[in-house]
């Protein structure tokens, strides 16, 4: 079953940490400590070969060795291969999950767009949710170990309930290779719904379309999963983790010993125990162990999607008659939607949310809920009262975006046609005082197509020497003097 944790980290108090490692089902715990055993098995063998068994030339030799892998064990990109490994396995493992499909949908299209009361439009309906089920039961029996232990053989699945022994033997008549035949029962379905609507029980062409469009989602999520299982990553790829991951651990047991040589480190210490190593070890293989679990999600690991419960709960849960009966009843919740509620629903009445004083309603010891507004609506920049002088812009006369921020920044870039330049007073309400300006260029400044990034010689001269008699500069704009006399 699934490790589910969600309720011990529904608030982030101070023993939340100590909760999760208190877990031993799914958790690291568990997946390190058979590695981590034989490990230790191995290290302390080579440990205590090397202190009393080997000769002194050869401890010598030892740590010239030890010495030697433990520097070079820096060209090993263990945690780089290892992490992109991890999260090319996570994104596969997350779409599995998303397109995970459950009945809910294709039975509440059903029920409604097939609404007939009688007899044979309720067994329709049922048949119809009965064969999309069995189509996800065949696939799984084919991809998961859990689904394939619980319906070993066809017979298993009849005895379930899934299929009669008619359809059986039809299924088996497909000549298809084995595996190959799980669109028989969403054929059947289709031809279902199609009968359905041939005899008027589906009215309308477009709600036989979207009862065909659910089924199909159904079959294409199915088909999905299908496909995680039939095409894996390629096997070289979890090869070369996996290897580097113990081959680097291999290497530990030689290279972190302590030695007893004038060759050893000098911050090292003679403990017993390779409490680093120990450490590294277990994060390292547990990361690694994260990828083993997801690289199958379909598996058997504790941490594995739970394919067997999804199917009970297609087609079995506790519900209950609403109909004036408090009588707890098995029905399914395919089944349940298609004909034990189908077309119930409560009686009409006025509810609470009617009355315009209503107030929402808390236990006492649930914490009430903060209100959500923006993280601007509460400054007051001005007074309601305030009179806001509004000011028009024209968008040609606003300076470059690389040249917002200071009035003295020069431009790089001229224009090479004649603009009319707007100057308007702040007070919109007295728009006789607009006065207009007529900008020429200069004949030398028409020549060039761009100005330079850097002022060249002949830019510094232009710049240097006064303007013609018919133009002035002032700033970085040259003005006529034409239009200097009609503002005067």
């Amino acid at each position: 079953m699934t490790v589910n944790y969600q309720l011990d980290v529904s608030s982030g108090n101070p023993l939340l940490f100590l909760k999760l490692l208190s877990r031993w089902r799914g958790s690291i715990w568990k997946s390190v400590a058979g590695d981590l055993a034989v490990w230790l098995v191995f290290f302390y063998a080579v440990h205590f070969t090397y202190l009393y068994v080997l000769l002194k030339d050869w401890q010598l030799i030892f740590d010239k060795i030890s010495i030697h892998m433990d520097d070079r064990m820096k060209y090993l990109p263990l945690t780089f291969m290892l992490g992109f490994f991890v999260t090319t396995v996570f994104e596969r493992w997350r779409s599995a999950l998303n397109v995970m499909p459950f009945i809910e949908s294709v039975a509440l299209s059903v029920a409604v767009l097939l609404p007939g009361k009688g007899e044979e439009d309720r067994l329709t309906r049922r048949a119809i949710v009965r064969y999309v089920v069995l189509h996800q039961v065949l696939v799984f029996r084919d991809i998961s170990m859990r689904v394939r232990r619980r319906f070993p053989t066809l017979q298993y699945v009849v005895d379930a309930g899934f299929m009669e022994p008619e359809e059986r033997d039809e299924l088996e008549a497909v000549c298809c290779n084995p595996g190959q035949n799980y669109w028989v029962p969403i054929n059947w379905a289709n031809s279902l719904a199609l009968d359905a609507h041939q005899r008027k029980l589906i009215d309308q062409p477009t709600a036989f379309n979207n009862l065909i469009l659910a089924i199909k989602e159904f079959r294409v999520s199915m088909e999905t999963l299908i496909k995680f299982d039939s095409i894996p990553i390629p096997i070289a790829y979890p090869q070369v983790v996996f290897l580097a991951v113990r081959v680097y651990f291999t290497i530990c047991i030689v290279s972190r010993q302590f030695l007893i040589s004038d060759l050893k480190s000098k911050t090292q210490m003679d403990w017993p125990v390779p409490i680093m190593s120990i450490l590294e070890f277990i994060f390292v293989i547990g990361w690694m162990k994260v990828a083993e679990v997801l690289l199958n999600p379909l598996g058997e690991d504790d941490d594995d999607f739970e394919v067997n419960w999804i199917i009970d709960k297609n087609i079995s849960v506790s519900s209950f008659l609403p109909e004036m009966i408090v009588i707890f009843l098995k029905f399914q919740t395919g089944m349940a939607i298609v004909d034990n509620t189908h077309g119930y629903h409560p009686n009409l009445v006025n509810d609470k949310f009617a009355d315009p004083d209503y107030l929402p309603a808390y236990s006492e010891k649930s914490q009430l809920p903060r209100t959500l507004t923006g993280s601007a609506a509460k400054v007051e920049l001005a007074s309601p009262d305030d009179a806001v002088k509004i000011v028009r812009v024209n968008p040609e006369d606003a300076p470059p975006t690389s040249e917002r921020g200071s009035i003295f920044t020069k431009r790089n870039a001229f224009s090479l046609r004649n603009r009319t330049i707007s100057i308007s007073s702040n007070n919109i309400e007295s728009p006789s005082q607009e006065r207009k300006f007529n900008l020429s260029m200069p004949a030398t400044m028409l020549s060039k197509s761009k100005q330079p990034d850097r002022p060249g010689l002949e830019t510094l001269n232009e710049e240097n020497e006064p303007a013609s008699n018919n133009h002035f500069r002032r700033g970085d704009r040259i003005y006529s003097s034409d239009s200097v006399n009609a503002l005067n």
